[in-house]
């Protein structure tokens, strides 16, 4: 009786801990690559330009889902270097204990995001970033 007192207020606990925006950040810390962790670049928006940088469409984009993303409140990391071979998903995003990535396309085939699914992480949600093209909310488990 009482140890199943115990097991219920441990799991409680637990479940309020994993709804929180610091369990989250905790996630995307343990998969950061250490070498380039830094806390500052929480909510920091980043992008290249130039000849070999981002196309306005895409970086455009890649801004708007950002301020989409701190309007909500949510935590962003852009272009997070991740551990090896896991990649750098274009955003990744905490809201309270939930943590998933946004990549956006640009002309990027079906087999590329196959590919990411495999090694992010997080669940990928990919955004399109040329008009017409479709937005899918994906929460699939990876």
């Amino acid at each position: 009786m009482l140890q199943e007192r115990i097991e219920k207020q441990v799991n409680r606990r637990l479940a309020k801990l994993k709804n929180t925006v610091e369990y989250g950040v905790g996630l995307v810390k343990k998969y950061a690559d250490t070498r380039f962790w830094v806390s500052t670049h929480k909510n920091a928006f980043r992008a290249t330009f130039g000849k070999k940088g981002e196309s306005d469409e895409h970086r455009n984009k890649k801004y708007e889902r950002w301020c989409y993303h701190r309007k909500l409140g949510r935590v962003v990391y852009v272009e997070l270097i991740l551990k090896k071979n896991l990649g750098r998903p274009d955003l990744i995003v905490v809201d309270k204990g939930f943590v998933f990535a946004e990549e956006i396309l640009m002309s990027e085939k079906e087999a590329s995001i196959i590919e990411k699914r495999k090694k992010y992480p997080f669940p990928i949600n990919p955004i399109y970033a040329k008009k017409g093209g479709k937005n899918v909310r994906n929460k699939q488990k990876n």
